[in-house]
């Protein structure tokens, strides 16, 4: 007798659990006119910076860099003028924003190593994850690692690349 009484007060509070018309708080939760979108705080993919380096005369045109933040932390980065090629680490430190560690080699005329560059750089995310901007220093060690220099005041800016669709796309697709 109990246990048929324990599974009619089961059944009973089931069913008076049971959302009416299908209802539910998922259905429900998001209020699509009050929602902000969330932004991906990453930095991952490929983006093209315009780099202004410290002392540079306004009248210079910024260097162009190819950038590309690796998931895994890791960076790959080719000046437009092929003075470096550089490798590097990256990190979010805060709302939208990450801080990067780069090196690079310097040659002198004759293609021989001279020195390594190291650049430590700041940069914060716009809020749709488009762009990037921020300030750097360069520090400038001999072979042995002795710092030489440390010059700040650099700054980028830098747009992500976004894939795109080819005029035949449509067309392409259709192909078996």
């Amino acid at each position: 007798m109990k246990l048929k009484n324990l599974i009619s007060i089961l059944a009973t509070l089931t069913a008076s659990m049971t959302l009416v018309n299908g209802q539910s708080p998922l259905n429900t939760l998001r209020t699509p006119d009050k929602a902000v979108p969330t932004v991906s705080q990453t930095l991952e993919g490929t983006w093209l910076a315009e780099l202004r380096r410290a002392g540079q005369p306004a009248s210079q045109p910024a260097v162009l860099n190819l950038i590309t933040f690796h998931p895994d932390g890791t960076i790959n980065a080719t000046a437009a003028d092929s003075t470096a090629t550089a490798h590097g680490v990256w990190v979010r430190v805060g709302d939208r924003k990450f801080l990067h560690t780069m090196l690079a080699f310097s040659y002198d005329d004759k293609g021989a190593f001279i020195n390594l560059f190291k650049v430590r750089i700041n940069s914060q995310l716009s809020s749709d994850g488009l762009s990037l901007h921020g300030t750097n220093e360069l520090v400038i060690m001999d072979l042995t690692g002795k710092v030489m220099a440390t010059i700040g005041g650099g700054t980028f800016i830098a747009t992500r690349l976004s894939p795109e669709i080819p005029a035949d796309f449509y067309d392409f697709q259709k192909l078996p």
